[in-house]
């Protein structure tokens, strides 16, 4: 009887004391708030792992960003903006707690979670389980959700809250200035790569370029060795003599050519008028894989105010061509309008007469 007894309270120890952690967990007793989870928790442990990113907002603007061949895309099929994308795994591998939420200020932050987060999804090749070191049946999983809010009151820090959580809290990245969530644009603009032409000087097969205002000054150049061209006038005919180094420069600079911005809110009619009266130059690159890219360049026309010295009204609007910029599409994305930087494209919109031996007399 006596040991019947002694199981009994040794029974019903162990069922409270389950009880008291299960309580305890669940912080029903003894709140367990302000004992932080790792500081590293928000962090991603590898960004050569992953291999997509989705970001999307409550309003339905979305971005898709896929590793492929060793860049990244965007949608799919759009070049993405590489140094915004190593930028943001950057920021998602030294992401870092700094404290939890004020418990007075814990419900305002759910709630502006829930209605104006911006939502962060990461996907990496990963193993269902593993056993000694050896992985079984790796796919594309989604690792970590994040929903990333506003700025904390001294804009170093953002309110963000990772799926399998209890509760959010202020996160930052050491070292940069700011809060990290404009970092995870929604919006597919911010991420698209700039690059016009992006063609290796060994890898040209032959450029033309089209002077409208002035067609003497076209030319066309002719990849005819493994690194040396023919160039022809405007009326096709062989020059035997032009200035090597210039022509060598300018060839080299196809690398990387790229525009300022995107135009997103031009009309449909403005554009038009651009596209049919403002042509001033057509460059066609064809690379020795056969593809070609041509891009057209559209004098930017702005309206100046000319002032009365006397009134100082505004006494006339007088339109000027831009020296500073231009408009630019390529052929083959008819829907998609540039503002192009003079300077960027110096070398390709000098002149044929540039390209000649001067001579001495």
């Amino acid at each position: 009887m006596k040991k019947n007894k002694i199981t009994i309270i040794i029974a019903s120890v162990l069922i409270l004391l389950s009880l008291f952690i299960v309580l305890y967990k669940n912080e029903i007793i003894f709140s367990n708030r302000d004992k932080l989870p790792s500081s590293d928790a928000f962090a991603i442990q590898d960004s050569s792992k992953v291999t997509k990113i989705f970001i999307a907002d409550m309003h339905g603007n979305n971005v898709l960003l896929t590793k492929k061949g060793g860049l990244w895309m965007l949608q799919d099929t759009i070049p993405a903006l590489q140094y915004n994308v190593k930028s943001v795994l950057g920021t998602l591998l030294n992401l870092t707690i700094r404290q939890s939420v004020p418990e007075n200020a814990l419900g305002n932050v759910n709630k502006a979670l829930a209605v104006g987060a911006t939502k962060v999804e990461i996907y990496e090749i990963a193993p269902e389980f593993s056993i000694f070191g050896i992985d079984f049946f790796k796919k594309e999983r989604k690792m970590k959700t994040y929903y990333f809010g506003s700025a904390t009151q001294d804009n170093l820090a953002s309110y963000a809250y990772l799926e399998g959580m209890k509760e959010p809290y202020i996160i930052y990245r050491p070292g940069f200035r700011g809060f990290i969530t404009p970092q995870f644009s929604q919006f597919e603009a911010d991420w698209r790569s700039h690059v016009l032409f992006n063609t290796k000087f060994t890898r040209i097969e032959s450029v033309e370029f089209i002077d409208y205002i002035n067609p003497e000054e076209s030319f066309t150049v002719v990849k005819n060795g493994p690194r040396s061209f023919d160039m022809y006038n405007w009326q096709q005919e062989k020059v035997n003599a032009y200035d090597t180094t210039k022509l060598f420069d300018m060839l080299t600079e196809f690398r990387e050519k790229n525009y300022q911005s995107l135009i997103q809110n031009m009309s449909d009619a403005e554009k038009d008028s651009i596209i049919k009266q403002n042509l001033f130059k057509t460059i066609k690159l064809k690379n020795t894989d056969g593809r070609t890219t041509t891009l057209n360049l559209y004098k930017m026309v702005d309206e100046v105010q000319i002032v009365d010295e006397d009134s100082d009204l505004v006494d006339q609007i007088q339109e000027e061509i831009n020296r500073d910029k231009c408009y630019g599409m390529l052929t083959d994305k008819p829907n998609e309008f540039y503002i192009i930087q003079y300077f960027h494209f110096d070398r390709q919109l000098q002149p044929f007469s540039y390209f000649l031996k001067k001579r001495i007399n």
